[in-house]
């Protein structure tokens, strides 16, 4: 009866457009360590508001969205795909982060009273109102900027998250320990991402991971220090990191099976097929994708040109054709420091798997290697 009666509260104080607190209301910053799945790979922060004298205690999250929406995964990768505000019990919350063994770690900002009723009628209009719903985007506008950006809105800009200390960073450098767990997301995550992601990002920038707006109030006097609400963490696995040894592996073997003339071409048209269809693909994100992440692409550069291995295969210019492109990725390689995006170490076995067989497949080089011996 005492959550019917203050949920009908709630109403009421939200038709009236004001959401009064008590003077002992709390609230609090809770972050949660990252999970196994892709969408959790970089944590996630949410707000909790608790009053006991009114029986409330609600965490606000930004980072919802409806697997149910038409097209969903088009829209996601146009990037028109909107995110929503979401109202969850706090009971029910810890429950998922203990059922998805995601730890979350709670800190208890330091509002004044006034401030704190501004955040709950801040939060509490923006989710009854379409405010609820904002055009997602990885690096400006996800569930992390959001709550960065309803504290200080809340606080007046007394918590101005541009004061924070960090600086120096590019945005594929912050991603990087986040995603170094597993090779074929660090590859996959380093070849989607453009320019964008080489820019330096300013103080607030960084707030696009849930862990640095934790670190900023750790270091702060905004929020009290921070303790473990849910201790969910599973057992470490010591066990060696396959994942980073399998792409040298492949390439290895697909080396060794260039140099057998009843296997060299397999190889040569199955790599050219996939670096081109790649490089198709990075096309297309970079034309039709609205995420600036995405957005001017230099990937594109050396895997779409791979096509001139597959085609002109009677012609005699062909072997320029992919001394050219040779000379591209070189280029691309030798002129890291003047480009204005960086190649990753997740693709170096694949450069050099495709330089190779440019090599072998190049008819003098190839005469040289691989010439019969004289009878």
């Amino acid at each position: 009866m005492k959550k019917i009666a203050s949920n009908i509260l709630l109403l009421i104080l939200i038709s009236a457009n004001t959401f009064a607190l008590s003077r002992d209301a709390q609230v609090s910053l809770l972050t949660q360590d990252a999970g196994d799945e892709l969408y959790a790979y970089f944590g996630h922060t949410a707000i909790r508001i608790k009053d006991d004298s009114l029986h409330i205690d609600r965490v606000y999250n930004y980072g919802t969205f409806n697997f149910n929406t038409p097209n969903f995964y088009l829209k996601f990768i146009h990037g028109d795909l909107d995110y929503c505000l979401s109202i969850d019990d706090f009971d029910y919350f810890v429950y998922v982060s203990s059922e998805t063994k995601r730890t979350i770690h709670e800190q208890v900002l330091n509002l004044t009273y006034e401030e704190k009723v501004k955040m709950a009628n801040l939060l509490e209009t923006c989710y009854t109102t379409s405010a609820r719903y904002y055009r997602y985007d990885f690096l400006k506008n996800n569930c992390a900027t959001k709550i960065r950006d309803i504290i200080e809105d809340a606080t007046d800009n007394r918590i101005n998250f541009d004061k924070s200390g960090f600086s120096g960073q590019y945005f594929r450098q912050l991603l990087k320990p986040f995603i170094s767990k597993n090779y074929w997301i660090d590859l996959g995550i380093n070849l989607a991402t453009g320019m964008e992601t080489d820019k330096a990002a300013s103080p607030s920038d960084y707030m696009f991971l849930p862990v640095y707006i934790y670190d900023f109030f750790e270091d702060s006097e905004f929020a009290q220090k921070s303790y473990v609400l849910l201790d969910a963490t599973p057992e470490k696995e010591t066990k060696f990191n396959f994942s980073y040894l399998s792409p040298w592996i492949i390439v290895l073997l697909l080396i060794a099976f260039s140099f057998l003339s009843k296997t060299r071409k397999i190889v040569l048209y199955t790599i050219s097929i996939i670096f081109t269809l790649l490089g198709l693909l990075l096309f297309f994100l970079n034309v039709y994708s609205l995420h600036l992440a995405m957005g001017s692409n230099l990937n594109v550069l050396w895997t779409l040109p791979a096509f001139v291995l597959i085609i002109c295969r009677k012609r005699n210019f062909h072997d320029y054709l992919k001394l050219a492109y040779l000379i591209i990725i070189i280029l691309f390689i030798s002129l890291q420091s003047i480009l204005p995006q960086n190649i990753s170490f997740t693709f170096i076995p694949w450069m050099l798997l495709i330089i190779v067989i440019i090599l072998l497949d190049i008819k003098v080089i190839n005469k040289r290697i691989f010439r019969k011996k004289k009878v």
